[in-house]
């Protein structure tokens, strides 16, 4: 699926917590991506800012999850651009994080805001009726950047085959979850050598945290690049 630039029109802009928003675009044609994929936003001229999708395909409306970064020019400039009613110039869809053809138990691991590309696979998955395990561990530095964490809890409760293991560095007297880190958490799990060796599925963060994550999950027999991530793609690395 290549890439297309498409309008949209902001229908609503409404805070998960003071840095993250969730935005809703409706465009003038249907969307045409893959549950997993991200599009970029024309900030300027000569700069798009890449933001993965939230909403599994077929919705009649985008949804994004939306960090506002204090400092960062690009951030200060989209922020100024999100209102109700604005349009937005897009481009659309990109990576290779998508679901396989096959169903089979798949490990999700999200970093903050790389929740949106989990909650895309995730719902994509549910609407197929996918029957094999599902597992996403979620983690954040406090409680309050796991900001959609009443959905995840939903889905827990609905969908039989689906697992959530929230994390968090820095938890609160009143934190249910675990107080770790994403790579702690997978270390209380994954305990063998080859404990890893047959898993497969998706991580979406920031490159220090995927390939921490995957560092990690190699030691205990994963094969390099199990977990897809688009980090691959924009922060490459060597694997000899």
């Amino acid at each position: 699926m290549s890439s297309t630039i498409q309008e949209a029109v902001i229908t609503s802009v409404q805070p998960f917590n003071k840095d993250v928003f969730q935005v809703f675009l409706e465009g003038d044609q249907p969307w045409q991506y893959q549950a997993g994929q991200y599009l970029e936003i024309q900030v300027t001229e000569d700069s798009w800012a890449p933001f993965s999708i939230a909403s599994a395909p077929g919705q009649p409306q985008l949804e994004l999850h939306i960090q506002y970064l204090p400092g960062r020019e690009t951030s200060e400039l989209l922020q100024q651009q999100l209102k109700t009613g604005n349009r937005l110039k897009l481009r659309l869809a990109s990576g290779a994080c998508v679901l396989p053809e096959a169903e089979q138990p798949l490990l999700l691991v999200a970093a903050g805001t790389g929740f949106a590309q989990m909650k895309s696979l995730l719902e994509a998955a549910f609407q197929t009726n996918w029957n094999a395990p599902l597992t996403l561990y979620w983690g954040s530095r406090s409680p309050e950047g796991l900001y959609a964490l009443q959905q995840a809890l939903a889905w827990e409760k609905q969908h039989k085959n689906f697992k959530l293991i929230a994390c968090v560095d820095l938890a609160d007297a009143d934190w249910r979850g675990r107080n770790a880190s994403l790579t702690e958490s997978l270390a209380m799990d994954f305990i063998e050598p080859e404990s890893a060796a047959q898993i497969r599925g998706f991580i979406s963060g920031s490159p220090a945290v995927v390939y921490a994550v995957e560092d990690f999950m190699i030691s205990r027999g994963m094969p390099p690049r199990a977990l897809l991530s688009d980090a691959h793609a924009y922060a490459p690395r060597d694997y000899d």
